[in-house]
């Protein structure tokens, strides 16, 4: 029986979806070139998704996944759409999300949850005004909390992207040398 993957999270994940379906060979990558290993993969992506889009799923989006897919590996791509705005509560952004990955474990039993690193913007969004400054700040405080929370979690993982792992590889050489 194969691995179902859900990967769920706000327009990032819409616009990956999107560019598999339209722009590339869907059927090579429709799955991220893992069917053949025994992963099917489906992308949700919501535009302007929050957690507060997630926990609250006014459409029953996230629901009807949850239930038509039954996935056992959720990986969620948030919080961008959260700290880019001036009255960002961090602390409740950190308990929604536990909040959010307790109702996929409970809920719809999923069995590993894989929380990703925010985005780094390189624009925000003109109209919420917030400095680029405390957008980057706040994201380093949560992805280290996460991190840091999750580190020897058995059924939840916080993974940081690539260009993340580049520099503190790069970062571990320098040290070592």
């Amino acid at each position: 029986m194969p691995t179902r993957v859900l990967v769920l999270g706000h327009s990032f994940i819409k616009r990956l979806h999107r560019d598999i379906l339209n722009r590339w060979y869907p059927n090579l990558v429709q799955h991220l070139n893992l069917r053949q290993a025994g992963v099917i993969v489906k992308l949700v992506g919501l535009s302007g998704g929050t957690i507060d889009t997630l926990l609250e799923d006014e459409e029953n989006r996230v629901r009807k996944a949850m239930l038509r897919f039954s996935p056992d590996i959720v990986i969620l791509q948030i919080g961008g759409n959260d700290l880019d705005v001036v009255t960002f509560d961090m602390s409740g952004y950190m308990e929604k999300v536990c909040q959010f990955i307790g109702i996929l474990q409970t809920t719809y039993l999923v069995k590993k949850v894989v929380l990703c690193e925010i985005f780094p913007r390189k624009k925000l969004r003109k109209k919420k005004k917030i400095c680029p400054y405390v957008y980057h700040y706040g994201k380093h405080l949560i992805d280290q909390y996460f991190y840091l929370s999750l580190a020897d979690h058995p059924s939840v993982s916080f993974w940081y992207h690539k260009s993340r792992l580049t520099v503190m590889s790069a970062l571990q050489l320098n040290l070592n040398t």
